[in-house]
């Protein structure tokens, strides 16, 4: 795969994060609430130039102070007094180049959530870049921890560095094949089993990724990955929508809505990502990644409006429009997954435009059968500030997907609640004992926050994360 050297699993190095920094300049965080008290107990050399600079307690103001040789000594910066995760991005954004190290009081606990928003305003996607542009472009802003801080963090930089950097290579480079490759990489490295199921036997034992990938150049294929920690603990299945583009097929995408398709593997990328984070972890779970991998394209073979498929579940399913493709090949990945003993089943996807509409861009949608789960997962989203908001799985608008000739639709009759029948479409194929989330996410920031550059995002990674570890050791 050309530019495949780039895509590492190990990205500690770009991180910006080490244990080992010379000469740091102090960044000292000051809560609003604690400004006055900070200053009157200032030198009276600091008060002036806190004075002078016209220094307020105002959230993400930054004032750089010097020593008798001009040179910055220490960095004084002011934080929400009700912390948010994202503030040391913002403030990282207004640091020149340097080694530094955070100084705070009473905040000792957010060390970690502090080390990893400064590794993900670190993070640039500029593998096109000469190295004189890179240098020009990428601030060297270094950040000194200690190794309690990296064995939490690194694992979850590593994720999301692997998933924007698989969403934001073009449809060329990272394609069916190539995901296969990253996922081979993946279990090596690891030292996980690996099963690529593709050509006849993809056709006769999962005709539903089949037919989507039939038309395309690359061929389709499922990657089954499996990483077994011990028969006693608890079965993980992870499940990533991997449409590496997304013509629309026979239903073609207009050019404006075809443009970033390729995106449309951004569940797949997330599902990769979350998966290497917890296996450099030492949770004592089993750890399953299923990456249905297809290109939706347009060819004498692509599959057609109202055409008719038995799925690898034996219900059948009537295609509603081939731009709705990805709950298809969802459908023999969750039904496969399912064939195998699985506690918690997660699956990720860029499915409808429908939650985006509800919902918007930056806040994915969950669905779940277990309500118990679903809220303590929310929970988490919230408190690591990767925020996650349930939909409901409306049992009446079932009806919208049941067909006179006795199939299912893929899509629906209704316009309306677009999200919420693809889930519905999605859970038939779920035994009814398994814990099953789905999220339906943008997978792409379409503008420059703090810690998040306009492109490819591994929304809900961190709260998955999180909640993975919560559910291994409450299991």
């Amino acid at each position: 795969m050309e530019n495949k050297k780039y895509l590492s699993l190990d990205n500690n190095n770009r991180s910006g994060l080490s244990s080992k920094l010379k000469g740091c300049i102090e960044l000292n965080l000051i809560k609003k609430s604690e400004f006055d008290k900070w200053f009157n107990s200032s030198s009276i050399n600091l008060k002036n130039w806190i004075n002078s600079n016209n220094f307020k307690p105002i959230s993400g103001s930054v004032l750089f102070y010097p020593n008798s040789d001009l040179k910055i000594e220490k960095i004084f910066a002011i934080i929400d007094n009700d912390y948010s995760f994202w503030e040391i991005s913002r403030i990282k954004k207004s640091l020149p180049d340097g080694n530094y190290e955070i100084k705070i009081q009473n905040l000792e606990k957010y060390k970690c959530d502090f080390s990893l928003a400064w590794s993900l305003e670190n993070y640039c996607f500029t593998p096109f870049n000469s190295k004189k542009d890179k240098n020009v472009l990428y601030k060297n802003s270094n950040l000194l921890i200690n190794n309690k801080i990296s064995k939490s963090v690194f694992p979850q930089i590593n994720g999301i560095y692997l998933a924007r950097d698989l969403i934001n290579y073009p449809a060329n480079i990272i394609n069916p094949e190539a995901l296969e490759e990253v996922c081979k990489d993946l279990a090596n490295y690891h030292k996980a089993g690996i099963e690529i199921i593709k050509g006849k036997k993809l056709q006769e034992e999962f005709p539903a990724i089949h037919t989507v990938g039939r038309a395309a150049e690359i061929n389709p294929r499922l990657i089954d990955i499996d990483l077994q920690k011990g028969k006693n603990f608890p079965n993980v299945t992870l499940v990533g929508k991997g449409v590496t583009f997304d013509s629309g097929g026979l239903d073609l995408k207009p050019p404006k809505a075809m443009e970033l398709m390729k995106k449309d593997m951004g569940g797949a990328a997330i599902a990769i990502g979350l998966a290497h984070s917890l296996m450099l972890t030492d949770l004592n779970i089993n750890i399953r990644l299923l990456i249905p991998a297809v290109e939706n394209a347009v060819s004498q073979n692509s599959m057609r409006p109202l055409d008719i498929l038995k799925t690898r579940s034996g219900i059948e399913v009537e295609i509603g429009n081939t731009d709705a493709e990805g709950r298809l090949i969802l459908a023999d990945a969750l039904f496969y997954a399912n064939e195998r003993p699985t506690d918690l089943l997660i699956d990720f996807a860029t499915l409808t435009g429908a939650a985006r509409v509800a919902l918007g861009t930056e806040l994915p949608a969950l669905f779940s059968n277990d309500k118990k789960q679903s809220a303590r997962l929310v929970s988490i989203s919230e408190e690591v500030c990767d925020p996650i908001f349930q939909m409901p799985l409306h049992k009446a608008y079932e009806r919208f997907l049941s067909r006179e000739n006795g199939s299912i639709s893929s899509t629906g009759s209704s316009p309306y609640g677009g999200a919420i029948t693809a889930a519905l479409f999605l859970e038939k194929f779920i035994k009814k004992q398994t814990i099953w989330m789905h999220l339906d996410v943008m997978g792409w920031n379409l503008a420059n926050l703090p810690g998040r550059p306009v492109g490819g995002e591994a929304m809900s990674l961190r709260a998955f994360f999180h909640y993975i570890r919560d559910f291994a050791k409450t299991f």
